[in-house]
Order: C-alpha cells, then structure tokens, then sequence
C-alpha cells in the first residue's frame, strides 16, 4: 500500500492522496513521513553510488545504474523519475553524473577506448592459461574491471585454483606468462598480466579480508569478471553471500567470458595427471614452504602490509592498499550530501566543492608486486 502512495504522490501530488486516505479512513500524515523516509533512503543509495564511481571519474548509464546500484533495487522508469527530479544529477545521454562534473563523460569514453583494448588483450592471453594445470577460473580485476586505466597501465588478473594446489598452479602460471613475454616484470608494465592475487577453491569466501567501511573491495567483488572458468565463479560468488547485503541483484557477470575450450581442457587433464596423488602433494608441499617464505621477506619490508595475505590458500600481493584512503574519501563527500537531502534543507549546493583533496597530489608511488612505478593520478587504482 505505501508504494500505491509513493507513485500517487510522485505523478498525482498531496491533494489526491489525501482524497485516497480520506476514502480509506487513513492517517494522511503517517504515510507520508514514511514515504518521505523511504525516498530519502533510496535517494541516499543512489547518491552514494554515484558518489563512489565519481571518485574514479566514472558517469554511470542508466542500466549500469541498475546493475551497481548499493543496497536499493531501481527500475528504470523509476530511475530516471528520480534522476530527473533529483538537483545534484545531471543525466546526458543516459549518462548519469554529479552536477559540475560534466567533464568526466569525456575522461570516461577516453577510458573505456582504452580498457576495451586492454581487455581484448587479456581474453587473448587468458584462453590459453586455462590449459594450464590447477587453474580454474582467471578474472579480469582491480583497474581494468573498473575501466580506470591510463596509457601504461597493466592487465590484473585474479586467479582461482584447485583445492591443494595454489602454488603449483602459481608456479605454472608464473612460467607460461614468462616464457611468452606477457608477465609484468621491473619496468615492463604496459599491457601486461598481473598474477597477484590467487585463491584456491576452499577458500572462496573473502569477507573476512574486507577492512572497516570496505566499499571498495564490495565493489571490487561486484566488478569482477570472469573471462574463463564460469561454473567456478558462480561457486565463488555463492559463497561470498555476505555481498548480498550490498547488491540486491544477482551477481552473474559474463560479458567478457569466452566459451569453454574442449581441446584446452583436455590438455590441461594431461598435464595435472602426473602432479596428482602424493607426488603432486609433495611438489606443492615443496613450492609453498619456499614461496611463502620468499613472499614474507619482501613482505617483511613494507611500512604497511595491509594487502598483503599470504596464507597455504590466497596470495593476494597488493603492496599498495588503497581501500582505507578510498573508504574515507567516500564516506566524507556522502556526509557532504547527505545534509542536503533532507526535506527540510534549504540550500544552494555545487558538488565541485565536494572535497577532492587527494587529487591534490601530482605524484603517488603505487607498488606492486614486482616495482614501484610513478603515476599521474592519485586515484588510479592500477
């Protein structure tokens, strides 16, 4: 009954509701504090969706609205009512933005040119990792599945293997990536694979790895995709059920998935046959003890070992972590808007005021598993 409220207050107006509680014998003004409460909070979701995309310099379309909204489910029609009515969005095109941020549907299409190069260059590369032993899903992350790219920036990879052989996978992985010239290594960044972050299949769940207010890592999760191995990250995203308090629907994605290689797999059979039994336990018993250690002297080194796990099933090798700074970020330009969403604020608010500091800085040091590189932008993710 109180959505029959919301859509006759939206197109309709006060005075045809009240005629509808009169009818009924209902407390006008109870069902409109609760409307206005839940437009409020669905108004609050959205803004902090797009808040949190703006960060990357990213105008969302109407659909990827949908597909990324945070904690509310939208309709189109509905969305674009509300986007229409809502004075701190500007939609161009179906291409929807922070007002005063107009600027960013450009940096977007130059991004997203980019990243649609660089993920081609990936499925090239990943179709044949998937012959490799142990390897049972690779997916596109961190930069490129945000489209947050720049010229020279590198492929990352996250790579689910099978249960007791993480490291054989690795190692296998690590070679075929350097004997072809396609792993990144020292200065050699540009279009190249980034192995730093594997699991294996008994440990799917990663809630536990989220830090405090971790939005980054919710949607680092939500933008994962898969480019093989789809059966897998089903299986991942199942046991990742925490993310559901987050996303209200389903998390399935395949747009840059290629189909299943029936040769391939069966050459990848061959090869995991002779590392099976007790001779594969011993080759992986071996190759952890030594990875592992060599892992946590480099580790060892680092001021701040925040993304760095390195357990017998996730190597994750993100020396730089950059969730907290984008945590606060977030969180302090959602506290800007937010007291300017209330029914009863009057105001004149332009989001160019909206604190972006930490693009102040004309150099960030970003580390990665193999070198420290320089970057222009300090909220590149790469």
């Amino acid at each position: 009954m109180v959505i029959n409220f919301i859509f006759l207050y939206i197109f309709a107006g006060k005075n045809c509701i009240s005629v509808y509680t009169h009818a009924h014998k209902l407390d006008f003004n109870y069902f409109i504090v609760m409307m206005d409460e839940d437009l409020i909070k669905r108004r609050k979701a959205l803004l902090q969706t797009i808040t949190f995309f703006d960060i990357f310099d990213f105008a969302l379309t109407h659909e990827q609205i949908c597909d990324y909204a945070l904690y509310e489910k939208w309709e189109r029609n509905e969305l674009k009512n509300v986007i229409d009515t809502e004075e701190f969005l500007i939609d161009v095109n179906h291409s929807v933005f922070l007002r005063g941020r107009a600027h960013i549907i450009k940096i977007r299409e130059e991004k997203d040119i980019l990243a649609n190069k660089l993920i081609k260059k990936a499925q090239k590369y990943v179709k044949y990792i998937q012959m490799l032993p142990f390897v049972r899903m690779v997916g596109i992350c961190n930069s490129l599945s945000f489209h947050d790219v720049q010229p020279g920036s590198d492929i990352d990879l996250f790579i689910i293997t099978e249960k007791n052989r993480l490291f054989l996978a690795r190692t296998f992985s690590l070679i075929f990536t350097t004997l072809l010239g396609i792993r990144r290594s020292g200065d050699k960044v540009n279009g190249r694979l980034c192995l730093s972050f594997l699991i294996s299949r008994d440990q799917l769940d990663l809630e536990y790895l989220q830090i405090e207010d971790d939005i980054y890592f919710r949607f680092w999760l939500r933008l994962l995709s898969p480019v093989i191995g789809q059966d897998t990250y089903r299986e991942f995203i199942a046991e990742n059920k925490w993310i559901k308090k987050h996303f209200k629907y389903e998390i399935d994605q395949q747009e840059h998935l290629l189909p299943k290689s029936e040769k391939l797999s069966k050459l990848q059979r061959i090869l995991e046959w002779p590392f099976k039994g007790k001779f594969g336990n011993i080759i992986e018993h071996v190759l952890r003890k030594w990875q592992t250690s060599r892992a946590e002297k480099k580790a060892n080194k680092l001021e701040n070992r925040d993304g760095i796990v390195i357990t017998d099933s996730i190597l994750k090798f993100h020396n730089e972590d950059i969730r907290k700074a984008i945590s606060l970020i977030w969180k302090k330009r959602c506290v800007q808007l937010q007291q300017y969403i209330m029914p009863s604020s009057q105001f004149d608010f332009d989001t160019q005021s909206l604190d972006r500091s930490h693009r102040s800085r004309n150099v960030v040091e970003v580390h990665s598993q193999d070198s420290v590189y320089t970057k222009s932008e300090a909220n590149s993710l790469d």
